[in-house]
């Protein structure tokens, strides 16, 4: 009887690691997402996000009178693009809040391997070099796994 009970918790115990590994694997990484948002000069927020791959998110930041938001989306590179390895798609969309609606300001794919930072900007016709100083948008990103961020 003490044999059955050991072999029937064995066996209970193999299906919750594997249903955990199965769940794990369908759910993907996470990664941890640091940015910093300049509009118009101004530093209008550094907020911090954990993302799952595959998975839409958002960050919001109002300030006062100003909001801004940004859509963000990591994916692995297909096989086919020969990518380093380690290296993630983060796919940004931003907007900003004027008179109650959201307007589109802009949107890009960045390509980066984990850690390292990326940045995307819209300036004034003629600015051949964007900062945040000189910029309406400047967005930094920074995008790592969970489990190197911590």
């Amino acid at each position: 009887m003490q044999m059955k009970i050991s072999q029937a918790l064995a066996t209970l115990l193999l299906l919750a690691v594997g249903v955990s590994a199965l769940a794990e694997t369908e759910v993907g990484p996470q990664y941890s997402v640091k940015t910093k948002v300049w509009m118009d000069g101004e530093l209008r927020g550094t907020p911090e996000l954990v993302v799952q791959a595959e998975s839409d998110a958002m960050i919001e930041n109002r300030s006062g009178d100003d909001a801004w938001r940004m859509h963000v989306l990591i994916e692995a590179p297909d096989e086919s693009e020969n990518a380093m390895d380690g290296a993630i798609w983060i796919k940004l969309g931003i907007e900003q809040e004027a008179d109650g609606e959201w307007e589109f300001l802009t949107d890009t794919m960045l390509g980066l391997p984990p850690g390292q930072t990326g940045s995307i900007s819209v300036v004034d016709e003629g600015v051949e070099i964007a900062t945040p100083e000189n910029a309406n948008l400047f967005v930094e990103v920074t995008v790592q796994p969970v489990a190197d961020a911590q």
